[in-house]
């Protein structure tokens, strides 16, 4: 797509509404034939019209002016149904045109603006014709008045039904696009948290057993096991890190042992005391995004709470599954999300992302000094 080029969308509505107007050539000339000298005339402007804005549409890189079109549109009807009738002219269903088009373009204001500009050029072509005998006429008037109303409705709710369905696709498809950033974010915070774990911690461990390794070649005292410390703790920090990768734990040992190992690990981090329930039957549906989520909100009490008890629970209700942290640390103020937001802390909120990404639901109830609570709901 180059530069200036109208959006595909626009453009195929105004292919459409080129389309639409040309087939009125073809409706007016069986309708009417081509024995009225005047109904020629305008029919052969009308179509010298509608061929150029077809060729515009199909070739303009610009954005065709829509009100400036339906302006001219509605002027070119009325003069058909004026030279053809009138009142009972057979091209009065023309008029039925306008709110269509205009329906096209998803805008029931703009939809039902074009149904009554429509109505009133039928009456004002209509009523003051030379072959308008309102004594005969008034109800085929009152009648084709009635009909081309009831067409513009059903096209306003059909631009109103149409519009919604585009805006909602349109959310759909910029929270998808937000998930993808998300997740690429989180990748990128993922592997410099794990380098910087490896360098500040296992790597340190290691050089500390290979110092300690030469001291006992040296023979002194207690080097061996300091060396072996130094290793079984890089070999727990390395299994710390594998499971945070991978949770092995949900695989083998389910749900609950690895909120706790994930709860523990925060406990430690955080000086809290953790509290873990799983409900029989709450496991198995959703572990690996609750997982996900529990691992996030218990990172961040560990961070940012001061509290001194955490509890994680999941429970099954009907039809759903509820994950609840609860605090009873510092708590978070009303403007909290919004700041972290703006400084680039989106785990939160990527969080929430995920969980709305399968019709779920997170919701937080906290204040500064009342502690936090974080309900997670997921549907079965």
């Amino acid at each position: 797509m180059k530069p200036g080029d109208p959006a595909p969308d626009a453009a195929a509505t105004n292919r459409g509404i080129a389309l639409l107007r040309l087939a009125i050539i073809p409706l007016a000339l069986i309708l009417e034939g081509g024995d009225d000298a005047d109904l020629v005339v305008v029919l052969c402007l009308f179509a010298a019209y509608a061929m150029t804005m077809l060729v515009l549409s199909v070739r303009s890189r610009q954005r065709l002016p829509g009100t400036a079109q339906a302006i001219a549109d509605l002027a070119w009807i009325a003069a058909l149904v004026w030279v053809s009738g009138g009142a009972d002219s057979p091209l009065r269903f023309a008029f039925y045109v306008m709110p269509v088009a205009a329906a096209v373009r998803l805008s029931p204001p703009v939809t039902t603006l074009w149904l009554g500009l429509a109505l009133a050029a039928y009456l004002i072509v209509a009523v003051p014709h030379p072959r308008t005998d309102l004594s005969d006429d008034v109800d085929l008037i009152v009648e084709q008045s009635l009909a081309l109303l009831w067409v513009g409705a059903g096209a306003v709710m059909l631009s109103a039904y149409i519009g919604r369905r585009e805006r909602g696709l349109a959310a759909l498809a910029e929270a998808r696009r937000q998930l993808v950033r998300q997740a690429l974010d989180a990748e990128a915070r993922e592997r410099r948290r794990l380098a910087e774990a490896l360098h500040d911690q296992a790597i340190q461990n290691v050089l500390v057993a290979r110092q300690e390794l030469g001291d006992a070649a040296r023979g002194v005292p207690g080097a061996v096991e300091r060396a072996r410390e130094a290793l079984d703790r890089t070999s727990a920090q390395l299994r710390d890190e594998v499971l945070a990768m991978h949770p092995l734990g949900l695989e083998r040992a389910g749900l609950a042992a690895a909120l706790r190992s994930y709860a523990e690990a925060a406990a430690a981090r955080g000086g809290f005391a953790a509290e873990v329930t799983v409900d029989d039957g709450a496991a198995g549906v959703h572990d690996e995004l609750l997982l996900a989520t529990a691992r996030e909100l218990l990172a961040n009490a560990a961070q940012h709470a001061r509290a001194a008890r955490v509890a994680v629970r999941v429970a099954a209700e009907p039809g759903a599954i509820r994950l609840t942290v609860a605090d009873d640390g510092s708590g978070i103020a009303h403007d909290r999300m919004e700041r972290a937001l703006a400084e680039g802390h989106i785990g939160l909120a990527a969080a929430a992302e995920r969980v709305r990404a399968l019709s779920g639901d997170l919701s937080v109830e906290s204040d500064s000094g009342a502690g936090t609570i974080i309900a997670v709901v997921l549907p079965r």
